[in-house]
């Protein structure tokens, strides 16, 4: 991770207008994301995470939707109430009260009310699709579109979004597809993997790096890895293979497209 960590922040990308907010960093399982996070921090490159969570499952959100359902006198747009609700109940669960759920104070609300406001937005003032997003499972989306920084994201969360540069990481037999021990994956399993795979290199709109490791710890043992048996579906002379058997790459060589 180190080494392309370096060369991201090499001269040769500065001077090709590439930004940190041009680059997204891909990843099967969030787990795969603290690594890199600390490389990326060491180096000081500034990052931005979003994870593949339901905004419906985090602390707080239930309690402002249900104060959406049966609040009357909210005006504004619907952003504006997530605001409002959000406000009045900080303001109630600041002393802890018996409607108050386990673990939720003013802080949560925030923090909840700082998620909503994307989706509030999309939703105009349609309080009833904003509800059933909710209900049905809508996202955590908390990237910042102008935010000068790296964005950190699974491969499902990535989804619908593009990136002047992506890294591909972990793309190795176990991670990707992804197997568990003793499990072994269906058809249907492997065909998703697969899918997951190629959403993943079609993110890139100019450059994609692909990297996999020759030994990683999982499950509490370190194992031998080999690369995604998903690449023998692409034309071989299409890439350009780094790191196999060769020296350090001295620092001012930038990574080039595979």
């Amino acid at each position: 991770v180190s080494d392309w960590s370096s060369d991201v922040c090499s001269s040769d990308l500065r001077t090709s207008n590439v930004s940190f907010s041009d680059i997204a960093v891909l990843y099967r399982t969030d787990a795969q994301a603290g690594p890199i996070i600390d490389a990326l921090s060491r180096a000081g490159v500034p990052v931005q995470k979003r994870s593949h969570n339901r905004l419906r499952d985090l602390p707080g959100v239930a309690a402002i939707a249900r104060e959406l359902r049966h609040a009357d006198g909210l005006g504004g747009s619907l952003a504006a109430r997530v605001r409002l609700a959000g406000q009045v109940l900080a303001e109630r669960f600041t002393a802890p009260t018996l409607d108050a759920p386990a673990g939720v104070g003013p802080a949560e609300i925030w923090s909840a009310v700082d998620l909503l406001t994307p989706l509030a937005q999309r939703c105009g003032d349609d309080l009833a699709l904003f509800l059933s997003q909710l209900d049905m499972g809508a996202e955590v989306d908390a990237l910042d579109p102008r935010a000068e920084a790296v964005t950190l994201l699974t491969l499902h969360a990535a989804k619908g979004l593009e990136f002047p540069v992506v890294f591909m990481v972990g793309c190795e037999d176990g991670l990707l597809p992804l197997r568990f021990p003793g499990v072994e994956p269906n058809e249907q399993d492997i065909a998703e993997e697969r899918r997951l795979f190629f959403v993943g290199m079609t993110r890139a709109q100019d450059r994609l790096y692909i990297s996999h490791a020759r030994r990683r710890v999982r499950h509490g043992a370190e194992r031998e890895c080999v690369p995604t048996p998903f690449l023998a579906d692409i034309d071989a002379g299409l890439f350009e293979r780094l790191g196999d058997d060769e020296p350090r790459r001295p620092r001012d060589r930038q990574l080039r497209l595979l």
